[in-house]
């Protein structure tokens, strides 16, 4: 059974894209491809899987998201010790300072630094769009019931062949 409105339990495919707030294109499915999510279950920005709530295949919105929507803020990132032989040898590792990173799959995060220890450094994690209102602009491209195994891991995975996109 096909499901039509996205609602708990759904597996939902979009085409989006986010922008900041001075209109500028940050992300888009344009480049990456469509994006599968089970809906209600933390996969996408907060503000977004609330907002999208009872939309429709093939129906289009906008929605701006403030920063507890969208990336939360600096102060609320999560704090994490790293070792210091993980930062350059020359960095200056006192509080306030401010190191970029790249994450498995290749997400950017930055490090506030908290306190510097001989051998850690406690730092805040923070999204590189934490404290920003973005917009998003989204497509829904299909909505079906989630699978009770994409239930339980709140994850799609069985994929449906990929939707053709307008060329």
């Amino acid at each position: 059974m096909k499901a039509t409105k996205i609602e708990g339990a759904s597996v939902v495919t979009i085409a989006y894209e986010l922008c900041n707030a001075a209109g500028e294109v940050i992300e888009s499915s344009d480049r990456s491809g469509p994006v599968s999510f089970v809906h209600g279950r933390g996969a996408i920005l907060p503000g977004l899987d609330e907002k999208i709530e009872g939309m429709c295949v093939g129906q289009e919105a906008r929605f701006e998201l403030s920063p507890e929507q969208a990336f939360g803020r600096p102060e609320d990132g999560p704090e994490k010790m790293v070792p210091r032989a993980e930062f350059p040898t020359d960095a200056q590792l006192k509080p306030g300072a401010r190191f970029e990173a790249n994450m498995p799959g290749g997400q950017r995060v930055l490090l506030d630094v908290l306190e510097a220890r001989d051998d850690q450094v406690r730092v805040r994690m923070v999204h590189p769009l934490a404290g920003q209102t973005v917009s998003v602009s989204v497509k829904v491209l299909d909505v079906r019931p989630a699978t009770p195994a994409e239930l339980d891991t709140g994850r799609v995975l069985d994929r449906p062949p990929p939707i053709p996109q307008p060329s």
